[in-house]
């Protein structure tokens, strides 16, 4: 089955920032062609949402873990992006501004991701 060998090898050579942000691309791309206003699109939408409530619920329990070498008003900070997203995750199911926002958050950190990380971290 060649998925698995290939999906091996993508392992082996993407690091965990590039794959966060290339989720993060994924789940932001959903969120921006999942209009509240498309009736059609209802379960498209909760999808979008379902699986950004559920990298950021994976990143807040990542931080907080006692392993993760982050410094703690990083972690902190991203736990609390996290605790805004499962707190408004609901309400984006029929604010167009709550997912244009949760889209905004997703950018930010995209670029946080992409820009080089510091020696000390």
């Amino acid at each position: 089955m060649k998925p698995f060998g290939y999906a091996a090898v993508q392992k082996a050579t993407v690091s965990g920032r590039d794959m966060e942000r290339e989720l993060l691309e994924r789940i932001t791309s959903k969120l921006k062609s999942a209009r509240i206003d498309d009736p059609s699109g209802t379960a498209k939408l909760h999808e979008a949402l379902r699986l950004n409530r559920k990298i950021w619920l994976t990143f807040a329990s990542d931080l907080a873990s006692d392993k993760n070498p982050l410094p703690d008003e990083i972690k902190a900070s991203i736990i609390s992006i996290a605790a805004f997203v499962e707190r408004n995750t609901f309400a984006a199911t029929k604010s167009q501004t709550v997912i244009d926002c949760f889209v905004d958050i997703n950018n930010a950190i995209m670029v946080g991701l992409t820009s080089p990380q510091e020696s000390s971290v």
